[in-house]
């Protein structure tokens, strides 16, 4: 009698796992105990100590921070966790195109694979994104500041490739090239934002990691989540941090969630390839938003903290066409708002800061500022004839394709909308000159048309 192996096993009653059975698992699954637990054994074979017993405390000490030790009342040095993590070159399939598969190469994997930074991530915890998702075309993330020190080989030409660099330009940067206060609201009065017709709506994001802490993807200890997020709501229910106005937490509809995401460049992917096991932290997520302020705050999302402040440009030109405010005094006091909403968080929470890189994420393109501008325009309105796709296409396409994205919609009314967003390169001296050059590539659209 033959048997067919592909037909649905039976499964018994008395075979079925008990829910204490499923809770277990699901435990072990959601704090990642399994794979803590092989990586210590493999510790202890790397060691071969005579006393195991004190090298798997010391061992446990490292994934806990200098904070977390303190606060359990944990009296242990900081340990040097000096073992050979288990990992495998990475297999890379045919579609992926990554910066990863264009740089690794078996000497510097061999010369990496063994090296471990300050919150106990190895070169396999950086190449997850790789593996989980291999169509991202970067292929590496950070997983806190120590990584750049422990895997530069790998990471700097990464870097430079993704924001144009020469690795030897990198000494002459300085701190004023990565934040918001180098802001010159002249320069962006040269440009007239009254001339870019069909602009309906621009929102800004920023980006950050905290500091002395590890970054999204190794927020796998139950504490360091409810740490952040503890503090955040103190802060917020005290009204330290948002005076001028009140910031509720966003109801929990997905959609309405996913709605309010477009607004900016929100990579899902990116966040679910770095997180996927991560259950803790996808139960922690939260959303604070102001409706009226058209302001959003995502801690634990692509990184810590994301900041998002949108405004729909043709919705206050009406509401200010009797007093004649130009676009350039709506942007300004709207930038402005984001700005001051950016200083008091930064004066509860320190963020992570890198000479070369700035304020750090764990998304190599967001490098610099971490900064975004992403902008709603009806091409119908702006170009004022019909639409020459292919024509649009070449010249978004001659922009940096790192740091400028772009894609077309329909409105309700059939129009045609150009979402256009870019994050600015490290080299840049500062923000202003950023901003004039991202409006001067949409006015290139209407000119060159």
């Amino acid at each position: 009698m033959s048997v067919n192996y592909r037909q649905k096993e039976i499964i018994k009653e008395s075979d079925r796992p008990s829910e204490r059975q499923m809770e277990a698992e699901l435990y072990l699954k959601e704090y990642d105990i399994q794979n803590i637990l092989t990586e210590m054994i493999n510790y202890l074979l790397h060691k071969r100590s005579k006393n195991p017993i004190i090298e798997m405390i010391k061992y446990l000490g490292g994934l806990l921070t200098e904070k977390e030790r303190e606060q359990e009342k944990i009296i242990i040095p900081p340990p040097e966790i000096d073992y050979h993590p288990l990992i495998d070159f990475p297999n890379f399939n045919k579609e992926c195109n990554s910066l990863l598969k264009e740089y690794l190469d078996m000497n510097i994997f061999m010369s990496l694979k063994d090296n471990i930074s300050k919150y106990g991530m190895n070169l396999g915890n950086v190449m997850r994104v790789n593996e989980v998702y291999p169509k991202n075309n970067i292929g590496v993330m950070i997983g806190d500041a120590d990584c750049l020190n422990k895997f530069r080989d790998l990471f700097l030409p990464i870097i430079c490739k993704v924001h144009n660099l020469n690795k030897d330009e990198l000494k002459y940067f300085t701190e004023n090239n990565f934040n918001l206060k180098n802001l010159k609201f002249d320069d962006i009065k040269k440009i007239n934002l009254d001339d870019i017709k069909g602009l309906n709506k621009i929102s800004f994001s920023i980006s950050r990691n905290l500091s002395d802490e590890p970054f999204v993807c190794c927020l796998n200890v139950e504490n360091r989540t409810e740490n952040i997020l503890k503090k955040l709501d103190d802060e917020l229910k005290n009204k330290k941090i948002y005076k001028y106005g009140e910031l509720n937490e966003f109801e929990n509809n997905k959609f309405k969630i996913n709605e309010s995401l477009d607004d900016i460049n929100f990579d899902f992917d990116f966040w679910n390839a770095v997180n996927l096991k991560d259950n803790l932290v996808q139960k922690n997520r939260k959303i604070y938003y102001n409706k009226d302020r058209g302001l959003m705050m995502l801690i634990n999302y692509c990184d810590n903290f994301q900041f998002i402040k949108s405004m729909i440009i043709s919705e206050d030109k009406e509401k200010k066409d009797e007093i004649k405010t130009s676009t350039n005094e709506i942007f300004i006091k709207n930038f402005n708002e984001f700005n001051d909403f950016i200083r008091k968080i930064e004066y509860y929470f320190a963020f992570e800061f890198e000479h070369n890189f700035g304020y750090l994420t764990s998304n190599i393109s967001l490098f610099g500022t971490g900064f975004n501008i992403k902008t709603e325009i009806n091409l119908d309105k702006l170009i004022g004839t019909e639409v020459d796709f292919d024509k649009i296409n070449k010249i978004l396409n001659s922009f940096d394709k790192y740091s400028d994205n772009f894609h077309f919609k329909k409105n309700s009314d059939d129009e045609n909308i150009l979402i256009f967003s870019s994050s600015p390169k490290i080299c840049y001296n500062s923000i202003s000159e950023f901003l004039v050059e991202y409006f001067e590539k949409i006015l290139k659209i209407k000119n060159d048309n």
